[in-house]
């Protein structure tokens, strides 16, 4: 598993992520950005129209892409790491 954070300075998503991040130790690549074209890419969403920090999780079989702050999505994520001992 890998997890990517896109973090847009100043987005109170992006801090929340880091902090949930950071609090449950996940390891994580941050890339700090202020281009709207890189977050539609990650999105795959061409008509994005604001800038949101988002997170992208690798897992050997799929891709989840998160915008903006999601601690449901989060807490899945997290049980995922600790169910099955995944690898970063």
């Amino acid at each position: 598993m890998k997890i990517k954070l896109y973090l847009v300075p100043k987005d109170i998503h992006g801090k929340a992520i880091k902090l949930f991040l950071d609090k449950n130790k996940l390891p994580y690549e941050e890339i700090i950005t202020e281009d709207i074209n890189i977050l539609r890419e990650v999105c795959q969403d061409r008509f994005l129209q604001k800038k949101i920090s988002t997170l992208k999780i690798t897992f050997s079989s799929a891709i989840q892409v998160q915008e903006g702050f999601n601690e449901v999505s989060l807490n899945h994520l997290l049980d995922h790491f600790n169910k099955y001992k995944s690898k970063i």
